[in-house]
């Protein structure tokens, strides 16, 4: 990594100590920290291929936001895990994103869930399912083939089921925590190699093409099972946290100001592709085979491959949303083609204060027996102050 010297006109703060100290000391590399699954049982709500280790999350919170009661923004926040642990530590935590999974999932992490309503929107789904029919659903699913035809995962009676519940969701939508909640859940079971999961043998993080014998597998119970799971971890105090369906670099909403911290990891130069390594949950949450021709291009992780300019608004929105000295960290992933801490440190440092860099081998990383994670071989931490 190379050195960086702060502007001339705009010295740059003194690098806070809880940074420093996490930089030296990774702690999220060795004991209790490096375990799978280490944190708030939550953040195992529904698996999601690239997600930022809780550890990592909360040793950026703890660093850069005040003991409790900050304000924090992640603007691709994906599954919302910094937002999370923001929530968990008493901080109002916002997050942006623009994937119907991510945002479901994020929002029953982010804001207060009554487990009497989740319980029976479970009831709710269960007598939609009983009295609907698939339709001309089949004919939508049958357009969806990225590893493998959608109905080649699933017993055909499961597939009914399921078909039956996406059009659940299309017609009632996920506006608020319980319906997330069980939404998320349900992406979770969707599909993966283990018993609860709906799907022939595949994978839990990335749908790879399924194999063995068609298993018949009733949704309902083991939707139940997982939600009352998840609740059994207890509430989390209310902090008036909230996702929003929203582009990082189009105009921010007005309430999501006054920040002490913007902590974020933007999709990685040489990362997998999100939307193809989730596609058959975006395929639940509402995506048709139109949406997968045009939606990509929304996303940032290809916008980016034309030009790193994308990031302008971003960083100019962030100067004017922190606060006086607040702080803006970047958790990027380098690469033999992307020294993304280069990149964004050129665009950044034109509105906001350059205060340390520094990189961390990734050699050491679990693949979650994914073939296939990429051609990062670093993770850069970038802090910036206002």
């Amino acid at each position: 990594m190379k050195m960086y010297r702060s502007d001339t006109l705009r010295v740059a703060p003194k690098v806070p100590r809880a940074w420093d100290d996490f930089s030296r000391k990774l702690p999220h590399q060795t004991g209790e920290r490096a375990k799978r699954n280490w944190g708030h049982a939550w953040h195992s709500l529904c698996s999601y291929q690239g997600k930022l280790k809780p550890a990592i999350a909360n040793s950026l919170v703890v660093a850069l936001l005040p003991s409790a009661g900050g304000r924090l923004l992640d603007p691709f926040s994906g599954v919302g895990t910094i937002p999370l642990e923001a929530r968990l530590l008493g901080h109002r935590a916002f997050g942006f994103d623009i994937s119907p999974a991510a945002i479901a999932i994020s929002r029953a992490k982010l804001e207060e869930v009554d487990p009497a309503l989740a319980l029976a929107e479970i009831d709710a789904l269960d007598r939609w399912i009983q009295t609907t029919r698939p339709g001309d659903d089949v004919h939508v699913a049958g357009s969806i083939r990225f590893n493998g035809p959608v109905e080649t995962y699933f017993h055909h009676e499961t597939f009914s089921e399921i078909l039956a519940a996406r059009s659940y969701f299309r017609e009632h939508g996920f506006a608020n925590a319980e319906r997330s909640l069980v939404l998320g859940c349900l992406l979770h079971i969707l599909h993966g190699n283990r018993p609860y999961a709906l799907s022939r043998r595949s994978h839990p993080i990335t749908p790879f093409a399924p194999t063995g014998a068609f298993e018949r597998r009733a949704l309902i119970p083991r939707l139940r099972t997982k939600v009352e799971r998840v609740l059994e971890a207890g509430a989390i105090a209310a902090t008036g946290s909230a996702i929003y369906d929203q582009d990082a670099t189009s105009t921010w909403p007005s309430e999501v100001d006054s920040l002490d911290a913007i902590i974020t990891s933007p999709p990685f130069f040489d990362s997998t592709r999100f939307y193809s390594a989730n596609w058959m949950r975006l395929w639940f949450a509402g995506w048709t085979a139109e949406d997968f021709s045009i939606q990509p291009n929304r996303f940032v992780e290809r916008r980016q491959k034309v030009d790193f300019s994308v990031y302008e608004p971003i960083f100019r929105q962030a100067a004017e949303r922190l606060k006086p000295n607040g702080y803006l960290a970047l958790h990027l992933g380098k690469s033999a083609k992307c020294d993304m801490a280069d990149a964004l440190i050129a665009i950044g440092r034109r509105q906001l204060r350059l205060v340390h860099v520094f990189s961390e081998d990734v050699g050491h990383c679990e693949s979650h027996g994914i073939r296939d994670k990429g051609a990062v071989t670093d993770h850069q931490y970038v802090l910036f102050a206002r």
